[in-house]
């Protein structure tokens, strides 16, 4: 496989990962047609910003995940601060994933009645033991699981069209309009992948925008097609993870299929988010490899004593994390273009304005969607 496709799969499996099961439970509750909107506005910002970070990376000279990037380019506290986030963020996405990662395998594994702590080891040992071979690893685990994530997807979603009924697709409810903004911010992140993207492409820097390119439009396309067959085949009655509603109504295809799915979904995030973690530690605060793989994979075995639930981890993560990082990289991002190391292979053009602006529109959704979160 060409590097391009490489570092584009890398981007797709970070970015595919527990989020989109929660898509057409969120977006049922605004319409199909609203939640296409929110969809198409939140997907077309996330790109921006993560062209944005492609930018800031290719202005500088070595290797850096965002917390040295913020470092050189907007100083030490900024450094801490991003870094807290990445740290938390990274460390709640992958705890979640060992967490359902584990039920999965559980559900697989029914008739021999494993435990949960051994299902959750099942998970976690051999994606760890991935992780470790670093940037390798990543490569190579990404180049077997994000196909078969596409693969999966597409099936799920075609096979759910055999029970569409347009019908289903009908309602519109205004009010909702900002309901499904946190749960979609959430399922098409994938900062982390983009530094690690520029060192698979490192001789082929000017190949960087096209990855990312193709590294997002896979998910943002899969994703209203996921979200569209769903709802026209459940008519209202959407679990949260909305594989489990098309298990109940049509059958073990689905189940089978569709925990397949959030399996590999779930792998691919965690080799992605498991090196990005390693890397900040080993290129941004210089401690040693094997070091920084200890302190990336310990803090996550938490989940092994069921100490919350996937659902809970996940809502916390997006919210008091994922945003912030957002709006801190929008910053970093202004800096740079007066500041930067190197002429970049690519250069954004866009109007003074519209960063800041999309940085108070994410300020608002956070606000909002952590109002919701706490009163609603």
């Amino acid at each position: 496989m060409n590097k391009v496709l490489k570092a584009s799969f890398i981007f797709t499996g970070t970015i595919i990962g527990a989020g989109v099961l929660g898509l057409p439970y969120v977006i049922e509750k605004s319409g199909f047609l609203i939640g296409l909107v929110d969809i198409v506005l939140i997907g077309t910002l996330i790109l921006l910003i993560s062209l944005m970070l492609g930018e800031v990376t290719l202005r500088t000279k070595n290797p850096h995940q965002l917390p040295g990037l913020a470092e050189k380019y907007i100083g030490k506290e900024a450094k801490h601060l991003i870094a807290f986030l990445s740290i938390m963020s990274i460390y709640g996405a992958l705890t979640a994933y060992i967490q359902g990662g584990g039920e999965i395998i559980s559900f697989f594994f029914d008739f021999f009645n494993i435990p949960s702590l051994i299902a959750k080891l099942l998970f976690f040992i051999p994606l760890a033991t991935i992780t470790c071979f670093g940037i390798k690893g990543v490569e190579e685990g990404e180049d077997i699981f994000t196909p078969l994530i596409i693969i999966f997807i597409f099936i799920i979603s075609l096979g759910s069209l055999f029970y569409f009924d347009k019908a289903n697709l009908t309602k519109v409810e205004l009010f909702n309009f900002f309901t499904p903004m946190g749960i979609i911010i959430f399922a098409f992140s994938g900062l982390f992948a983009i530094p690690q993207m520029k060192e698979i492409l490192w001789f082929e820097r000017k190949n960087l925008k096209k990855s990312i390119l193709i590294g997002f439009s896979i998910p943002f396309f899969l994703y209203i097609l996921f979200t569209f067959s769903c709802l026209g085949a459940l008519d209202g009655e959407i679990s949260e993870v909305a594989t489990i509603s098309l298990g109940k109504h049509y059958g073990i295809f689905f189940s089978i299929f569709g925990n397949l799915f959030a399996l590999f979904a779930m792998a691919t995030c965690f080799i992605s988010l498991g090196n990005a973690l390693i890397e900040i530690y080993n290129q941004d605060y210089g401690i040693n490899k094997k070091i920084s793989f200890i302190f990336a994979m310990s803090p996550p075995l938490i989940a092994l004593a069921g100490l919350s639930t996937f659902t809970e981890v996940l809502s916390l993560t997006g919210t008091l994390f994922i945003i912030p990082l957002y709006i801190l990289t929008i910053y970093i991002f202004c800096k740079v273009k007066r500041f930067g190391e190197r002429k970049p292979e690519y250069e954004l053009r866009l109007p003074y304005w519209l960063p800041h602006l999309i940085a108070l529109f994410l300020l608002f959704v956070s606000i909002l969607v952590s109002f919701q979160s706490l009163f609603i």
